[in-house]
């Protein structure tokens, strides 16, 4: 005798468990929805844990001397993600922890760098302010630019760097509940359920009102997403000639940051310096060695008080998925495309999360979803996805 499966219907099935996923989750949540999140690897596997956690408040966007749409677009994030850390918002991010309370502007000596940073020191005087290079403001200069040769200009920006592991832990603990694992790709049938898979566990058929796709690059298996793809060769470094943490962008002959600096530790309590900006961009077109060299002789020009030859370099690569933009161009803020009940979305940076949920909770109500309680007992013994691995603790990368 055959055994009728129960379908579970929910108000939204979320494909993807990176920061957009997870923020989208707790959003709709808090607002009485019947919300569920899917993760086939880990959380944050992918764009979110090789981020470099810094939530931007638009000083990068306004090098050009002219505020932004991407600049107005992410003015108010760095408060509001400060609210949610010591709990005062209904996201409560209390436990996720912060590396930095504020990122520099670095403006070496090339004419260009001192113009773009003097145009946006301008432009956003409420959220940038310079660091005196005299015996009073020394205290204020990172330890890595305390030093008799560093002759550059220093602005402390609005822009505090986050722990991202610690953010997506923060998610996972206190969303668990609705927070399961599948093994394998979860796709969405033309009867509009999905199933979700997992070995030593019966199928689990779901039906969502609206399915709402935050898969980064994965987005790309849906037929009609308008997505691109931007790669990045990202460049670690790690030794003890290290000159200390350092949280940064480094403006050159460019009116684009030429270098971002993040500084981490990892497993074995070891200082990493996390490097990304114009060297990773321009990277993508160098292989390991000669990224390594041109890390090398970036750093060697930027701070050539330091001995960089003791210090260890790895390199890797990642994609950047996102809104396809004409020309390819980066995009303003997230990327919001919708066909009928499905949705496939990109935060574009990580702190644009909450801008992101805040865009398909919209897209929701417009279509007639309302919160509704639906009994998820069923996923009670389901398997949840654990953390993703920060990219400098992995096995696979190779040091030199």
């Amino acid at each position: 005798m055959s055994t009728i499966q129960r379908i579970l219907n929910v108000d939204a099935a979320i494909v993807g468990g990176g920061i957009a996923g997870l923020w989208l989750l707790a959003r709709l949540r808090e607002r009485g929805y019947s919300a569920l999140l899917i993760e086939s690897e880990r959380l944050g596997a992918g764009q979110t844990i090789c981020a470099q956690g810094i939530v931007h408040g638009g000083a990068k966007y306004s090098l050009h001397g002219q505020v932004s749409r991407s600049a107005e677009a992410v003015a108010g994030m760095p408060e509001l993600w400060r609210r949610c850390l010591r709990g005062e918002d209904a996201i409560d991010l209390r436990g996720a922890r912060l590396l930095a309370e504020h990122q520099y502007l670095w403006a070496t000596g090339a004419p260009i760098s001192r113009l773009a940073a003097f145009f946006a020191s301008k432009l956003m005087r409420s959220r940038m302010d310079k660091v005196a290079a005299d015996a009073e403001g020394a205290h204020a200069v990172p330890v890595a630019l305390r030093h008799p040769a560093f002759h550059g200009t220093l602005y402390r920006l609005d822009e505090p760097v986050l722990d991202v592991a610690s953010v997506l832990t923060t998610f996972a603990e206190r969303y668990r509940d609705v927070i399961a694992r599948s093994q394998g790709p979860v796709t969405l049938k033309a009867d509009g359920t999905m199933t979700l898979h997992c070995v030593g566990h019966p199928q689990q058929v779901l039906r969502p009102a609206i399915t709402v796709f935050t898969a980064g690059a994965g987005n790309i298996g849906l037929p009609w997403v308008a997505q691109q793809l931007r790669p990045l060769h990202m460049v670690l470094a790690r030794g003890i000639n290290l000159p200390g943490p350092l949280y940064a962008h480094c403006l050159g002959a460019s009116d684009l940051p030429q270098l971002t600096v993040t500084s981490h530790f990892d497993a074995d309590g070891r200082l990493i310096w996390y490097l990304g900006g114009g060297l990773a961009e321009e990277g993508i077109k160098r292989d390991r060695h000669e990224q390594i060299r041109a890390a090398r002789r970036e750093l060697s020009a930027l701070l050539p008080w330091v001995d960089w030859n003791p210090v260890e370099f790895a390199t890797f690569t990642i994609q950047r998925a996102e809104a396809q933009q004409p020309g390819g161009g980066r995009p303003a803020g997230p990327g919001v495309f919708r066909d009928g009940r499905v949705i496939a979305a990109w935060p574009t940076k990580l702190a644009l999360a909450p801008l992101l949920a805040e865009q398909i909770e919209e897209v929701l109500r417009s279509h007639g979803v309302r919160p509704r309680s639906t009994d998820l007992r069923a996923l009670m013994g389901w398997p949840r996805p654990e953390i993703a691995v920060y990219p400098w603790d992995r096995d696979d990368l190779e040091w030199s």
